[in-house]
C-alpha cells in the first residue's frame, strides 16, 4: 500500500504541476483552458468512471492478516486525497477570481487567465477523482456503506458527538463521516451541475440571465461547501478521529481498532455477516440474504 500511495501521490502531484505550468498565459492572455479544451472535462469524467469500474471489479477482497485489516486500497487513496486536492484547487483559484462577497485578487487579463486555468486544472483532477468514485461505489454495490439511515443521523452522528453516547453499530465509515459524505454529495451535485452550464457557455451562446443564475448558484453552494468542508475537518481534530484519518493514508487499522471502532464490519469480516440497511433501524443479515 505505501508504495502505490507514493506512486499515485507522485502522478497526481506531476499532472497538477504540469497543468500548472501550462495554464502560464503571460504570452497569450486568451489562451483560456475553457475556451480551448473543454472536451478534458468530459474526457476526465468519462476515464474515471471507466478506471473506478474495473478498480471495483477488480479490487482485493478485505480481511483480516498478521493483526490488521485492509481498509482501503489505492483506489481509496484517489477518491478520497486526489478528488480533495482538485477541490482544494479549485477553492484556491475560486478565492483568487473572486465570488460572491470576496473580492478578485486578479487583476490583469493575464493573472485572470491563469487563475481560470488552474480553475480548470482543478474541475479536471476533481471530476477525474469523484467519478472514479462514482465507478467504483455503483459497481461495487455496496450503497449502504455510505449512505446514513435515521440511527446513523439521530444516535450515530448527533448522538455520538454531541451527547456523548456510544452507538454500537458503526461500519466501516463512522456514521459521521456517512452524514458528511451525504452533505459534500448534495452540494456537489448542485455545484456540479452549476459548473457544467458555466463551462457550456464557453462552447454554446448561453442566455446572459441564465449563467448569471447559474453562477450564482455555483458561488453559493460552493461557500457552503466550504462551510462543510471546514467543520469536517475540524470535527476531525477536535474528536480525535486519527485512526480513520490515517487508515487514509497507510489503508490499514489494527484489529483490535477494527473491534473498538467499526464493531459492524470488523464482525462482518469475522463472521461473514452484515447489517442491511433499514432506513429506521439496523437489521442483521447473511450476505446470501441481502
Amino acid at each position: 500500500m505505501k508504495l502505490k500511495v507514493v506512486i499515485i501521490l507522485v502522478l497526481v502531484l506531476a499532472a497538477l504541476a504540469i497543468g500548472i505550468v501550462f495554464s502560464d498565459t503571460s504570452d497569450d492572455t486568451n489562451a483560456v483552458f475553457f475556451d480551448t479544451l473543454p472536451w478534458i472535462t468530459i474526457a476526465a469524467a468519462g476515464l474515471g468512471f471507466i478506471f473506478g469500474v474495473a478498480r471495483a471489479i477488480l479490487k482485493g477482497k478485505e480481511e483480516i492478516s498478521n493483526g490488521e485489516v485492509n481498509r482501503h486500497g489505492g483506489g481509496s487513496f484517489i477518491e478520497h486525497w486526489g478528488t480533495a486536492l482538485g477541490i482544494f484547487t479549485l477553492l484556491a483559484s475560486g478565492f483568487l477570481l473572486g465570488f460572491l462577497f470576496f473580492p478578485s485578487i486578479m487583476k490583469t487579463l493575464d493573472t485572470i487567465a491563469l487563475s481560470l486555468n488552474i480553475h480548470f486544472i482543478g474541475v479536471v483532477v476533481t471530476l477525474f477523482g469523484g467519478f472514479f468514485f462514482v465507478g467504483d461505489y455503483i459497481f461495487s454495490r455496496k450503497f449502504d456503506r455510505l449512505i446514513p439511515n435515521i440511527p446513523d443521523i439521530i444516535s450515530g452522528f448527533i448522538g455520538k458527538y454531541f451527547l456523548r453516547r456510544k452507538y454500537p453499530y458503526e461500519d466501516k465509515y463512522l456514521a459521521s463521516q456517512k452524514v458528511a459524505f451525504l452533505g459534500f454529495a448534495a452540494l456537489g451535485g448542485v455545484i456540479l451541475i452549476s459548473g457544467a452550464v458555466k463551462v457550456a457557455a464557453h462552447i454554446w451562446p448561453i442566455n446572459a440571465d441564465l449563467w448569471a443564475f447559474f453562477t450564482l448558484i455555483h458561488d453559493y453552494f460552493s461557500l457552503f461547501f466550504i462551510f462543510i468542508l471546514v467543520v469536517h475537518v475540524l470535527l476531525v481534530i477536535v474528536l480525535r478521529e486519527w485512526p480513520a484519518f490515517i487508515s487514509f493514508i497507510t489503508g490499514k487499522v489494527t484489529e483490535e481498532q477494527a473491534a473498538e471502532d467499526y464493531p459492524v464490519w470488523y464482525k462482518e469480516l469475522r463472521t461473514g455477516k452484515r447489517y442491511g440497511y433499514k432506513l429506521f433501524g439496523n437489521k442483521e443479515v447473511s450476505k446470501g440474504e441481502e
